[in-house]
Formats: structure tokens, sequence, C-alpha cells
């Protein structure tokens, strides 16, 4: 078994900052590209107005809201369906990655290499602690720019139809 030569601590940490940083550019690509992909459903002249409303929302009710107009514009096309289907399972989980991951605390085991991340904060009840090697940690980030890639894809090959209207007006 090879053993991974022990990083300095600086070392370490700049390198899992490093992928941290790559995981928020990729899910703020997303996020936009995701908005852009909202907006673009209305008609043109409707895109000042969709802007602002779509600005508004979370990532996850643009999520939700996409995901509805998708299902329904590709009801009929199981193929489509199901690709489909499948990234809408990854982007959720990409969001609960990305939540925890940005609202969560972090810290480094040095002499086991690990990244420590804590999503609630120590000497609560239930404490949730989770740790990464620098290669766990990366594997995370190359997942998510592969859902965000496969994103970009999906539109091109099962654009969604804006006839599907699913948008409640906000008041």
């Amino acid at each position: 078994m090879d053993m991974m030569p022990i990083l300095p601590e600086t070392e370490l940490e700049a390198m899992a900052a490093q992928h941290l940083g790559r995981l928020l550019f990729v899910f703020g690509r997303l996020e936009l590209n995701l908005g852009l992909a909202l907006v673009n459903l209305r008609p043109p002249g409707e895109s000042e107005r969709e802007t602002a409303r779509v600005e508004k929302l979370s990532f996850g009710e643009k999520l939700g809201e996409f995901e509805a107009k998708a299902l329904a514009s590709h009801g009929g096309d199981a193929r489509a369906l199901a690709r489909w289907r499948k990234w809408f399972l990854a982007a959720h989980a990409l969001r609960k990655l990305r939540d925890d991951f940005a609202h969560g605390r972090w810290g480094f085991q040095h002499y086991r290499q690990q990244i420590v991340h804590v999503s609630k904060f120590p000497g609560s009840a239930n404490p949730d602690e989770v740790r990464y090697t620098l290669d766990e940690f990366a594997a995370h980030v190359a997942d998510a720019e592969e859902v965000a890639e496969e994103f970009s894809t999906l539109k091109d090959m099962h654009p969604v139809d804006a006839c599907h209207e699913t948008v409640m007006e906000n008041p």
C-alpha cells in the first residue's frame, strides 16, 4: 500500500480551500445557468420582469420550478424523462452538499491528512461530522462539475418546452 506523504498543515488547508472554492464557482455557474434557463422560457417581452422574479428565488426554488417544467415538457419521451430525472436527483444532492459545505465549519486533522467538516455547532446534540481526504474532497468537486456540464448537455439534447407553464405569479 502506497502511503501519501504528510503535507504541511498550511499546504493541506490551501489545497482544501482551493477545492472548496472550485465547488462554489461550479455551483454559482450552475445557479446562473439554471436562472437563465427559467428566464428564457418566457417570451422576450417578459424577460426583464422574469429576470427580476427569478433573481429573488433560492437555488432550490429555481431547481424545483425548472424540474416541474422539464418533467412536464418530456412526459411523453421516456428517454429524455429518465435523463432529466437522473440529473435532478444529482442536482438536489449537489444543492445539499453545497449548503452543507458553505454553511458548515471546517477543520483539519493534520496527521491523518483529513479535512473535517461539521454542520452543527460543536457540543450540540447529534453532532454531524464528516471527514474527507483531499482525494475524496476533490472527487466531490469533480462530481459537481459533471452535474453542471450535464445540465448544459441536457438543455441542448432535450430542450424544455416553454408552453408547459407551471410558474405561480408573485402577488
